[in-house]
């Protein structure tokens, strides 16, 4: 047996099964360096996927990991109730680069938490839980993003406290607008829309 056949025996016996592998036969990526991947058997591939566009700084960039390193070596977690240096300074960056006055930064580990955030803003300005989301959209895996999510096949259940209702949004290849000219496309859209609103607020 492989050691791909045995790792994709074991996930399947210990993970859930909504967590997709890709490929009939997955491979497990062992390391990296600059573009290129080697899975555990020693194949090499170059990597068109950037880990889903996470890491798209390149893998074992020099630079990049010397700054991990130098930052684990010193404090590899702390918590907002404590001043951060490294934090502002960043956030001031982000601030500057927004061109948005009196900009304020929020940072987040990822996508799902980042979408989680802006939940709660807008639903508490709000002060209501009615939400529009893409049609084909795919938006993370907590509960709130699982909820915004339309692929059914990457969401495990349909419960939420969240109203959402799906609009289609600006790709159309895959929708049933697909053969309509972009100006026909966009009055559509646009029926849908309001078509979508109008049923939010009888």
């Amino acid at each position: 047996m492989g050691i791909h056949k045995e790792l994709t025996d074991r996930t399947r016996a210990v993970m859930p099964s909504w967590l997709a592998l890709y490929y009939d036969e997955p491979i497990a990526i062992d390391r990296g360096e600059g573009r290129t991947v080697w899975d555990l058997e020693g194949n090499e591939y170059l990597d068109f996927f950037a880990g889903i566009l996470t890491t798209m700084t390149a893998y074992s960039l020099p630079e990049v990991t010397a700054a991990i390193n130098e930052q684990a070596a010193k404090v590899l977690h702390t918590s907002t109730l404590y001043l951060n240096q490294p934090m502002i300074e960043l956030a001031e960056m982000v601030a500057e680069l927004s061109g948005i006055p009196d900009a304020r930064v929020f940072f987040t580990p990822s996508g799902t938490e980042a979408n989680d955030a802006a939940m709660l803003l807008a639903t508490t300005y709000r002060k209501s839980n009615q939400v529009l989301a893409l049609r084909n959209s795919y938006h993370g895996r907590s509960f709130t993003a699982i909820a915004l999510t339309s692929h059914r096949s990457w969401s495990p259940t349909g419960y939420s406290g969240l109203n959402v209702h799906y609009v289609q949004g600006p790709y159309k290849v895959r929708s049933p607008y697909k053969d309509m000219s972009d100006g026909a496309f966009i009055e559509a859209a646009v029926a849908d829309l309001r078509q979508v609103m109008d049923m939010m607020t009888s």
